[in-house]
């Protein structure tokens, strides 16, 4: 059967839920977070007059409870173009959001399961992997991670009932850090690849929360090389864990909303993000938090602060934040935070004028990331390299390109960008 025009199917559609294209477009900004859709907007997209994005596509799936492929459909393109791991991971976190606000929560779990053991296993054997990723980077650290899934998903797919159900949420965690491993050594398609398995089990366990981080992980490796899209899953992932998520990972999700926003250009939505993130973040209490965001303290929140800040180029408001002595010498001693956030630091001084200084920091910063093995941070330094190029070459401009060059040789896929920082 033949679908009706886009148009007629968005205006028909609403008419049967009773709204009226002023609550349509409502609605809709409430679920994007946004407010660039009027009624005005609503009314052209139903005459055929403009046609909508489609990130707003999706959003109208949600909002008037449609299947995504009926308005895809609908759209006047004569074919669609074959689904990537961003598109597949989007169109999987909306259908992740109508299960976390709609859905039920997972079934208990029996007693007296032989996977009991098995699920306590597994709970030590991701929080060694946590302490490791600590200290290792990813270039070392993804094959140990993605061997840890591939076992444990093994398992998961000989389980029944009340065992697999045990086992869901700890292999959820396992592939969202064989995700962010891949991501740190970047490979991303590997990374979009655990993030969506994880995203599929936290949303079977009932853990929305979970599901969140997940999200949140593939926003962050997104961020640089697709910000419209990083942007969109953390919005989704705010969504989904508006009521059941703990203040620390709600301020976590508006930081990577805010960092995509900026890399955006969007000003604006950035500067919200911050706003919410930080009044989230005074509410953060480390004994209230999930166990996989042990990591999350106040220095790390206002580090966060600090590189969007630098993304939408106020750097002499970042620097108080990124020099904080907790980033440079952090508690637990990882060489990439000190790389990461050394990094945007470098990039702080240098859109200041203090050249020389900056060269000092991103020299500290390079050696780290590759100490680290982490792509990650060695992309933040090579991004560093490229602003440097534009300044007048004095020795220390010189010696410190070179320098960055030559370590990140040595990581592995130095030589393609992996969109994350």
């Amino acid at each position: 059967m033949s679908r009706p025009p886009l148009g007629r199917l968005i205006a028909d559609t609403r008419r049967r839920r009773g709204y009226s294209q002023t609550r349509l477009a409502a609605l809709l900004c409430a679920a994007a977070g946004a407010t660039t859709v009027t009624r005005h907007e609503v009314s052209r997209w139903e005459r055929g007059d403009r046609l909508p994005g489609a990130q707003w596509l999706a959003w109208l799936a949600l909002v008037l409870d449609l299947p995504p492929a009926w308005l895809a459909a609908a759209h006047p393109v004569d074919r669609p173009a074959p689904a990537d791991g961003v598109t597949r991971l989007q169109q999987l976190a909306e259908r992740w959001l109508r299960h976390a606000v709609h859905g039920d929560a997972a079934p208990g779990e029996s007693r007296g399961s032989s996977d009991r053991r098995a699920a306590g296993q597994l709970d030590r054997h991701i929080a060694e992997l946590r302490r490791m990723d600590d200290l290792v980077g990813g270039a070392d650290l993804a094959p140990v991670a993605r061997r840890c899934w591939a076992q444990a998903a093994d398992r998961l797919h000989r389980a029944r009932g009340a065992d697999r159900r045990r086992l869901l949420r700890p292999v959820a965690e396992l592939a969202q850090l064989a995700g962010w491993t891949a991501a740190d050594a970047g490979d991303r398609t590997a990374a979009l690849r655990a993030y969506r398995a994880g995203l599929v089990l936290a949303m079977e366990a009932g853990d929305p929360a979970l599901g969140a981080h997940v999200l949140g992980g593939a926003s962050h490796l997104l961020c640089e090389a697709d910000p419209g899209a990083a942007w969109r899953l953390a919005r989704i992932a705010a969504a989904g864990a508006r009521q059941d998520g703990s203040p620390g990972l709600r301020a976590l999700l508006a930081h990577r909303a805010a960092l995509a926003a900026a890399r955006a250009g969007d000003g604006r939505a950035a500067q919200d993000g911050l706003l919410v993130a930080r009044r989230l973040g005074d509410r953060v209490r480390a004994e209230h938090e999930p166990s996989w965001l042990y990591w999350l303290d106040p220095a790390e929140l206002a580090a966060m602060a600090g590189r969007c800040l630098v993304a939408l180029d106020r750097p002499a408001r970042a620097l108080p934040l990124l020099e904080q002595p907790g980033l440079r010498r952090p508690r637990r001693g990882q060489p990439r935070t000190r790389a990461v956030y050394a990094g945007w630091l470098a990039r702080a001084l240098l859109g200041v004028g203090e050249v020389e200084q900056a060269c000092a920091v991103g020299a500290d910063a390079a050696v780290e990331a590759v100490r680290a093995g982490s792509v990650r941070a060695a992309e933040q330094t090579r991004e560093l390299s490229v602003r440097l190029a534009a300044r007048p070459q004095t020795r220390a401009v010189r010696d410190l390109s070179e320098l960055i060059t030559q370590l990140t040789s040595y990581l592995p896929g130095s030589s393609t960008r992996p969109g994350v920082n």
